[in-house]
């Protein structure tokens, strides 16, 4: 014997999941490229990226049940993208580390860059990618993407506090490794020079 469900419980099942489709479009897709970008600083990797981006929009799919209307769409998909790749890089993390190595050693010893009278734009995202991963992190949300700290906090489950101790101890590093590849092409200096110090 077969049971089909009613008509009336078909109309009713389409129009929630319409509904729910429409409501997903607006709200989390227009993120699309926040999360990629995101995904890709992280992982320095565009194809791992790529994956962990469908990864976090299909995770979001399944629980957008869950989602609270009316809250920040960006920090919710951002705290699933954080657990995605957590996750991931539980399962390779060795591997991220030593290919970072080789292709440092490689760099170190096969090129000399030109000398710049200012930082470039791959200077700055290379010394963002020194940066330990836990202040990298902060940076990223706060800086980048101009999340507030509470949310900062929510996406990363961590306490405000610490995410103020770690956006301070980053952005602290992050100036004095930049402030030493601007010595390294006489930039500082020339400036201090200048202004007769």
């Amino acid at each position: 014997m077969q049971h089909d469900r009613p008509p009336l419980a078909d109309d009713a099942f389409s129009a929630t999941a319409g509904v729910r489709s429409q409501a997903f479009d607006a709200q989390a897709m227009p993120h699309v490229n926040d999360v990629f970008r995101a995904a890709a600083r992280m992982v320095g990797d565009r194809t791992r990226a790529e994956d962990i981006a469908q990864e976090v929009f299909l995770q979001a799919w399944k629980s957008f049940h869950r989602f609270e209307a009316g809250t920040n769409c960006k920090a919710w998909l951002f705290k699933i993208l954080f657990h995605c790749v957590s996750h991931h890089r539980r399962h390779w993390f060795r591997w991220v580390v030593k290919s970072e190595a080789e292709d440092s050693i490689e760099t170190t010893l096969t090129y000399s860059p030109p000398v710049s009278d200012r930082l470039t734009d791959e200077e700055i995202l290379g010394a963002m990618d020194r940066l330990p991963a836990d202040y990298r992190s902060v940076i990223l949300l706060v800086d980048v993407e101009e999340f507030s700290y509470k949310e900062v906090a929510e996406i990363l489950s961590i306490p405000i506090g610490t995410v103020m101790s770690r956006l301070s101890r980053g952005r602290k590093a992050l100036r004095e490794s930049l402030a030493d590849a601007a010595r390294s092409y006489g930039v500082l200096k020339a400036k201090k020079e200048g202004s007769g110090s």
